[in-house]
């Protein structure tokens, strides 16, 4: 743990300003020893003049972006990561201003200044689909690239693959850890798999096999990381609250919606139910009765378990929000008169009509449960009282606003652009 922060305070003040920067990492240049400084791929210097990705950042909630795209390179030639597709972004629990992003084709970009510039690592591996940084030990970070997760213990100079998918066709997925006991890793296959490792990740164990691409697992560290969830790509979310042993889908809950007219359809409940029916029946029953006209179970409505983007609520205690293709929906635990406590489903109002418009990312202030943010292929929308009210601006980008995540500070959200195949 002191050999970890130790070596994250040195890398801290290596990277804080350019020129010392490039001064610092000369030597190791010319002694061989690189610190992940690369050029992007050929085909992304090629895109740069024509295309519009990357990562941006603002200050303002989304109003105004600028691209942070600057690698430090040790001459004078100017590189930037413009035209890549971003495939996820992570962030560091006990450092604010380190930021993680994975690529389509151009490897890992990792800056400790909030994105002011980068440094490149783990190119020419294939597609990005997740990082993960202990949560404890900065300096230890994971990465999952195309069929292997590969694992840093020296922010990232070095890295070593410590598992593979043998099978044709597989890949991972989706990574986390557990953030009081860190030696706990979870991964995620297109397979379906959700994998356990109690030794940092160097031996695996399968724990569930749900049959569908897992797209993200969140543990909830802020609370009870006993509590995971995982969001695949056709069957919906699923919860664990014992680490990962057991596993239950939460799309037969119920679902409000927020939308409905619940008066009227009050009045038509009355209508449909004659006298006799309800003299027949207690205040329990009839109440049991009525609740089916209002609620319907999450599975029932048609796209809901056809995931976009998953992420925790970190103003509450386990809360999660979810996008999917009929639209934003959070997980909320409610007491009933029993005392027992059972979740349902929120529907959030959107501005967007429903099925018109995919939803790829969204994203809730970490200080503020009813400031919402969600991204589409060509829009931000923003509201401060829970979808009560949106705000609407373009995208700094001609690409797909794939990813939304605040820096854990709260001092910038970050955008990661993403081009969707036509």
């Amino acid at each position: 743990m002191k050999k970890n922060k130790n070596a994250r305070k040195i890398a801290k003040q290596k990277f804080s300003k350019r020129l010392t920067v490039l001064v610092l990492i000369l030597p190791f240049i010319l002694s061989g020893c690189i610190f992940g400084v690369r050029k992007p791929s050929q085909s992304t210097q090629q895109q740069v003049a024509q295309q519009n990705g990357g990562l941006f950042r603002s200050e303002d909630y989304g109003v105004t972006w600028e691209r942070v795209t600057t690698i430090y390179t040790a001459g004078e030639q100017k590189l930037s990561f413009d035209a890549s597709n971003i495939t996820t972004i992570a962030l560091d629990p006990q450092d604010n201003t380190a930021v993680y992003v994975g690529t389509q084709h151009d490897g890992v970009f990792y800056s400790y200044d909030y994105g002011e510039g980068w440094f490149n690592t783990l190119t020419q591996k294939g597609t990005v689909n997740d990082i993960a940084v202990d949560p404890l030990r900065s300096c230890t970070i994971y990465a999952a690239i195309h069929n292997t997760i590969y694992k840093s213990e020296d922010c990232s100079r070095h890295w070593e693959p410590t598992y593979f998918e043998s099978r044709a066709g597989q890949f991972i997925t989706a990574l986390t850890v557990d953030g009081k006991r860190s030696n706990i890793v979870y991964a995620g296959t297109s397979g379906g798999s959700i994998l356990k490792s109690t030794d940092y990740g160097w031996s695996w164990d399968v724990k569930v096999r749900l049959d569908d691409y897992i797209k993200d697992i969140i543990v909830q560290n802020h609370h009870n990381p006993d509590i995971l969830y995982a969001s695949t790509q056709k069957k919906g979310v699923y919860r664990s609250g014992d680490q990962g042993e057991k596993w239950d889908t939460l799309m037969q809950l119920d679902v409000d919606q927020s939308e409905v007219d619940e008066e009227a359809i009050f009045l038509a409940l009355v209508e449909k139910t004659e006298a006799k029916m309800r003299r027949k029946m207690n205040d329990e029953e009839y109440a049991n009765f009525a609740r089916q006209y209002k609620y319907k179970k999450f599975a029932a409505l048609g796209g809901s378990a056809l995931g976009m983007s998953l992420n925790s609520d970190k103003t509450v205690e386990d809360g999660i929000i979810y996008a999917n293709r009929v639209g934003i929906h959070r997980l909320v635990w409610e007491k009933a008169a029993d005392g027992l406590e059972g979740g349902i489903w929120k529907e959030i109002g959107l501005l967007t009509p429903k099925s018109t418009d995919t939803i790829y990312s969204v994203v809730v202030n970490p200080q503020n449960t009813k400031d919402v943010i969600y991204g589409t292929n060509n829009a931000l929308f923003h509201s401060l009282d829970g979808g009560v009210n949106w705000n609407i601006s373009s995208l700094p980008t001609n690409f797909t606003a794939k990813f939304l995540e605040f820096s854990l500070d709260n001092k910038f959200l970050y955008l990661g652009a993403y081009q969707i195949g036509k």
